[in-house]
């Protein structure tokens, strides 16, 4: 099942047990420390999604959370380039690619570049029980 196919995350998330997700992130090129995160939880179906799609998903995953059953994971490098490129190829990470451009080099403007991390969602134990999902090594991604 490719990401473009997922109509919502509780369905895919029953058959996997984890999804990738991105976060789009403003870093600066005058400090490597700085970063801010720009939007977070980021689950894209198609490059063309609205914000409101994707905020819509995002709070969707946020409830999940607070609830214990999943957690975000940016620090498990998920590298898939068709995955990647659909991210960075969209129309919300195509905007916050031009407003960080617009700002470089002016005085007082710190984050100048535009990324995307690559992250994993995963059910918790309690997720897992909930959904009636095997341990993830079950599974295939």
């Amino acid at each position: 099942m490719k990401i473009y196919e997922i109509r919502e995350v509780p369905r895919y998330l029953r058959r996997r047990a984890r999804m990738p997700v991105a976060r789009f992130e403003l870093v600066s090129s005058l400090d490597e420390e700085l970063l801010s995160v720009a939007l977070d939880d980021v689950v894209l179906l198609d490059p063309e999604d609205t914000m409101e799609e994707v905020k819509e998903r995002a709070a969707q995953i946020a409830r999940f959370r607070e609830k214990g059953l999943l957690t975000t994971r940016y620090d498990i490098h998920y590298a898939d380039g068709d995955l990647m490129a659909l991210y960075e190829n969209s129309n919300l990470f195509n905007e916050l690619w031009v407003l960080s451009q617009q700002g470089r080099g002016k005085e007082g403007f710190l984050f100048d570049h535009a990324q995307v991390r690559m992250g994993l969602i995963v059910l918790t134990p309690k997720g897992r029980d909930l959904f009636g999902v095997p341990e993830p090594g079950a599974i295939p991604f």
